[in-house]
């Protein structure tokens, strides 16, 4: 019979401190992989994701046409669907799968369906008396644009006087908050990507917004994943709201709207 020595046996205090720790981590991790693989929606928008960066477009463009067809609505296959696979690019990125400018790419296919879309089956958009006018806006050097796309789509739909740009500078953007009148404005930052280090340059831009506003009442909504996911980066850039899904906006703004003429204005002239 061989001999154990003493060194090399395995002590219960190593099978207490060690393995049983390692057991319990891999026992509690299986239920959430089993929950990821038993969602089909979020496992579709993956599927989505990666056709999206592949080089034949055709496999996303057929996911996407047969999306709708399940879908209750293009508005619906806009908010649900693409909305997820946008975060899912840049889950992508994270993951060193794909590079910032396949993601970029792959928004726009997005862009591009969402536009087809909507031309081919969308109604005519609600009918106001007195449409509320938003100025819908990806802050300045911001390549994506999907947010501002699709929430442009969205308020179009709904009724509202929309206003979409791209201004490539913060006095470009601040000359068009000056020479006209809006209710409201809609800044966004990345579907993607987090950009939390973006968050002081967001902040300045409202400051200026308001500053430069012909409206003292002017509300400002801010969206992009980073507000979707940190709950203090609202307060943060001194929006007074901020989306966590697309289908929030009309509701933010609205919102927004009545906290803001229920109080005085601020009044911006010492800054």
């Amino acid at each position: 019979m061989r001999a154990v020595h003493p060194e090399s046996a395995v002590h219960p205090e190593s099978i207490v401190s060690t393995v049983i720790p390692h057991l319990l981590v891999k026992h509690a991790a299986a239920p959430a992989r089993l929950r990821a693989a038993k969602d089909p929606a979020d496992a579709r928008a993956d599927e989505l994701a990666r056709l999206l960066i592949a080089p034949n477009l055709d496999d996303a463009f057929d996911l996407i046409d047969h999306s709708l067809t399940r879908a209750a609505s293009p508005t619906a296959l806009f908010t649900g669907l693409f909305e997820s696979t946008a975060r899912k690019l840049g889950d992508l990125w994270s993951e060193d799968a794909c590079s910032e400018f396949e993601v970029a790419i792959g928004l726009c296919h997005l862009q591009t369906a969402m536009r087809r879309i909507s031309f081919d089956l969308l109604s005519a958009p609600l009918t106001r008396s007195q449409p509320r006018t938003v100025l819908v806006i990806t802050q300045p050097g911001e390549p994506h644009s999907f947010c501002a796309a699709l929430h442009s789509e969205l308020l179009h739909q709904a009724g509202w006087n929309t206003v979409g740009e791209f201004p490539d500078s913060e006095k470009a953007l601040t000359d068009l908050v000056a020479n006209g009148w809006f209710d409201a404005v809609n800044l966004s930052l990345s579907p993607s990507l987090r950009r939390e280090h973006w968050l002081p340059r967001v902040a300045e831009t409202i400051r200026k917004i308001r500053k430069a506003s012909r409206n003292p009442a002017l509300a400002v909504v801010a969206s992009g994943r980073v507000f979707a996911e940190r709950a203090d980066a609202c307060a943060l850039v001194g929006a007074d709201a901020a989306t966590v899904s697309s289908v929030q906006i009309e509701r933010c703004l609205m919102r927004s709207l009545l906290n803001r003429t229920a109080r005085p204005a601020a009044n911006f002239a010492w800054i």
